[in-house]
């Protein structure tokens, strides 16, 4: 292996570690962040066109969204979910069989190294997940194999930090108090594909066309700041807790938890609950006949 791609297995393999420990944490707030999510999953659903009979991917599923959404309105096809992480598929499993969707399958796989055939597909789907992958180039292009003629990729990403608060305020205020640096340039992460047209041309070079994009702005809504930090500690990754602990004595060190709760005020109702605003951007994109 060359030296980059002993560091993109490495990073692979941390990712790998990071979801599959905070597969409890994303089960627990299920339904918060699916409530606030709704409108981009819906969108995607709604770009991609899916038939009763329509047979989909769901590239990076995690806890299972937005394939179990696909599986509902596809009763007669199948759909298949793709993720690296065992407990976030567990999590995802269970809910398929809860819900008794018999025709969707969701399977480990890398998906830098989909295990897919040509044509397998109708529609591709993607909901945050394109913007952790090292080789996300590389993704676009199996998955323009892997697409029917006349097939559509629908894809979300994240906007900017400063836009996306629920997911990185608490972090941003942990990595300050601990005086982290930042990422360096193009490392995969939530943020890194924020230019939305610069993610659009990527779609276009790797063969797609009708490539169009859209802001898309969403509410999540904790019933108070205290929920607020909840989540947001459970959902941190380990090793940034772990540094907290290591730094301050405790994970929870009370001035980091503070700081937190205290910048959450600024999203408080008149109710006494949060709206935090949050920016997504979703591609849609398709296979030439």
């Amino acid at each position: 292996m060359t030296d980059n791609e002993n560091a993109a297995s490495a990073f692979k393999a941390q990712q790998e570690r990071n979801w599959h420990e905070l597969s409890a944490g994303w089960d627990k707030w299920y339904e918060l962040f699916e409530r606030g999510a709704e409108p981009v999953t819906r969108l995607l659903l709604d770009g991609a066109g899916l038939g009763p009979k329509s047979s989909v991917l769901d590239i990076g599923s995690g806890t299972g969204q937005p394939a179990l959404a696909a599986a509902a309105r596809v009763p007669g096809g199948r759909v298949v979910g793709v993720d690296q992480a065992e407990g976030m598929l567990a999590v995802a499993r269970r809910r398929a069989v809860e819900q008794e969707l018999t025709h969707i399958d969701f399977r480990r796989q890398d998906a830098e190294e989909l295990d897919v055939g040509e044509g397998d597909f109708d529609a591709v789907l993607s909901r945050w997940s394109l913007m952790f992958l090292p080789d996300a180039d590389r993704v676009l292009h199996t998955a323009f194999r892997a697409l029917s003629p006349g097939g559509t990729f629908t894809a979300a990403v994240w906007g900017t930090p400063p836009q996306v608060p629920m997911l990185s305020l608490a972090f941003g205020v942990a990595a300050a108090r601990l005086g982290l640096p930042a990422p360096p340039p193009g490392a995969p992460g939530p943020f890194s594909m924020a230019d939305a047209e610069a993610l659009a041309a990527r779609f276009t070079k790797a063969g797609f066309q009708d490539v169009s994009h859209q802001e898309c702005r969403i509410v999540f809504t904790p019933r108070d700041v205290e929920e607020f930090v909840e989540f947001s500690w459970d959902l941190l990754p380990g090793w940034l807790r772990a540094r907290l602990a290591e730094t301050f004595g405790d994970e929870r060190d009370q001035r980091t938890v503070q700081a937190v709760a205290t910048a959450a005020k600024d999203f408080e109702t008149d109710g006494g609950g949060l709206a935090v605003p949050c920016v997504a951007h979703c591609v849609r994109a398709v296979k030439p006949r």
